[in-house]
């Protein structure tokens, strides 16, 4: 079971720090996307400079608010300009400040040399920098794949925040914020709300939506009291259950009713066969009924 004290000092970290990243895992899931992203703006609203980055493409729908934001790299210290050239082609790099406060970057081929080709600049940053790191759904650093490849120094040092919904122990830190949850989503509303954060409808939505999905709308294995508050903390908070997408029926024949604008359908269906059976005498005559006789003649 997740130490209270450790949940309580992850707590004071995240609310003393005032530049944040967060880090998902490659090829992250719907859950973890919509719960790193809320996560993410909600720091925002609160008044912190928060990033989020991944190792790899996020395949999800564009339905999730704020998932553009979400970026190959943490690094945002160091600009990068790259473009495909041969080092025995050039000459020199030089630098120049002007007045205008502009910086300009003069790249100076040998005489002969090839100038380099704008078309295929490409600009980039490193150099990761922030007051704490929260990843979400790993277990050690490396699994963080490009990104930790990348800023190994700074990972390796700064305080990080492993969020997680399994008690599984994070090797890499001590700080972490675990339960044993159905979804991220609910995991990070309950961090929401603990701390306060300021949090508006379509985050709030992000949040809902994927504990729907995460939970088969709330039919899953992992439903608790805690499950509904989270639901109830964000419905408060502007957002609104997910509709289900409702399908027509199919079946395997022709249905006996008909939808508007269908075509007809023509079925020949059997009549049955009339049979040669010979007719009493007396039933072409005509019938008489008397008052008081009670007796068809």
């Amino acid at each position: 079971m997740e130490d209270k004290n450790t949940q309580t000092a992850t707590k004071n970290l995240l609310e003393n720090a005032k530049s944040v990243i967060i880090i998902l895992p490659p090829d992250p899931g719907k859950d973890i996307v919509a719960a790193g992203i809320s996560l993410h703006l909600a720091l925002k609203e609160s008044g912190k400079v928060s990033q989020i980055g991944c190792g790899s493409e996020v395949h999800v729908d564009n339905q999730i608010e704020g998932v553009s934001e979400i970026a190959d790299t943490i690094g945002s210290r160091n600009l990068i300009i790259s473009f495909d050239y041969k080092e025995e082609d050039l000459d020199k790099v030089d630098y120049d400040v002007r007045d205008d406060g502009k910086f300009y970057l003069m790249i100076k081929p040998k005489s002969g040399a090839p100038v380099p080709d704008i078309s295929g600049v490409k600009y980039s940053y490193s150099g990761a920098d922030a007051d704490l790191v929260i990843t979400l759904g790993v277990n050690s650093l490396e699994e963080l794949g490009k990104i930790y490849a990348d800023e190994k120094t700074f990972l390796d040092g700064v305080d990080t925040v492993s969020l997680n919904n399994s008690l599984r122990p994070a090797a890499f830190t001590g700080h972490s914020y675990h339960k044993n949850l159905g979804s991220f989503c609910e995991l990070v509303a309950g961090l929401i709300e603990g701390l306060k954060f300021k949090i508006n409808p379509p985050i709030a939505q992000n949040l809902l939506s994927g504990i729907y999905t995460a939970t088969n709308n709330l039919t899953g294995s992992h439903l608790s009291a805690d499950t509904f508050s989270a639901v109830a903390f964000l419905m408060r908070s502007g957002a609104s259950i997910p509709q289900k997408q409702l399908q027509m029926p199919k079946f395997s024949q022709a249905p006996f009713f008909e939808f508007p604008g269908a075509a007809p359908v023509e079925e020949n269906i059997p009549l049955p066969e009339e049979e040669s059976i010979p007719i009493p005498s007396d039933w072409n005559k005509p019938k008489i009924f008397r008052v008081g006789d009670n007796q068809l003649n």
